[in-house]
């Protein structure tokens, strides 16, 4: 019998102690929220525009947004450039506080979360294919060459549908059909044409496990939507 009791009150401490942990703020194993708070926020960027821009002082949409970030836990951003698998790599080790580069939940080496954790789609985006004014709309992307800032994720989804993506330094000046933001095609004077591309669904990387860091980042992020759309269509303009 007073085996059953002890077991009994084994069971009991046991579900305190889950119901306990569970009910209480997400932790931070290696403390970061409370460290940026009044100190530094190490931001790594991956040069991807309009999200990053790397040349000079960092800017772009995603750091527009970090700084702000940063300015409500009163943090001084300090950023740290370098390619996706470096700055992963650092993130694991602790080296970065978060990590941005236009990278969406679909991005090679940020899907997985093996090196890095990330934060709910903060914004969605759709990508289309417009033509320079006055030239035809194409009824399908078979064979046509279509002009991209970066090798990516759009590159990759028009090659699979038949066409032929261009990398170019300024596709608004390539004199091809581009791949773009609604936007920007409306700031450069192209037509949308009817062709889309799949949908991105943005996100940020931050430090494995660091829970109460990403809780707080998405926050901020998901409160800011409407920030991250400006800033968009201020690049595009701009």
């Amino acid at each position: 019998m007073r085996g059953f009791v002890l077991a009994g009150w084994i069971c009991l401490a046991a579900l305190v102690a889950i119901s306990s942990g569970g009910c209480g703020f997400p932790r931070d194993p290696m403390g970061t929220l409370e460290r940026v708070r009044g100190g530094q926020m190490r931001v790594g960027v991956v040069a991807n525009e309009p999200w990053t821009r790397a040349n000079g002082e960092p800017s772009g949409v995603e750091v527009e947004l970090i700084e702000d970030f940063a300015g409500e836990l009163r943090a001084e951003t300090v950023h740290v450039r370098g390619t996706t698998p470096e700055l992963l790599q650092a993130a694991r080790q602790g080296e970065v506080d978060v990590v941005v580069g236009g990278f969406t939940d679909e991005s090679p080496g940020i899907r997985e979360q093996k090196e890095a954790g990330i934060t709910r789609p903060y914004l969605v985006t759709r990508p289309v294919v417009g033509v320079p004014p006055g030239e035809e709309e194409p009824e399908d992307l078979a064979g046509l060459e279509v002009a991209v800032g970066e090798v990516d994720a759009n590159a990759a989804h028009l090659k699979e549908q038949g066409a032929v993506p261009v990398r170019v330094d300024d596709p608004s000046e390539a004199g091809l059909p581009v791949a773009a933001y609604g936007w920007q095609l409306e700031a450069w004077g192209f037509e949308p044409t009817g062709l889309d591309l799949p949908e991105e669904r943005h996100v940020v990387a931050v430090p494995l496990g660091e829970n109460g860091w990403l809780l707080r980042l998405e926050r901020f992020l998901q409160a800011h939507r409407g920030d991250a759309e400006r800033l968009l269509r201020q690049g595009a303009s701009g």
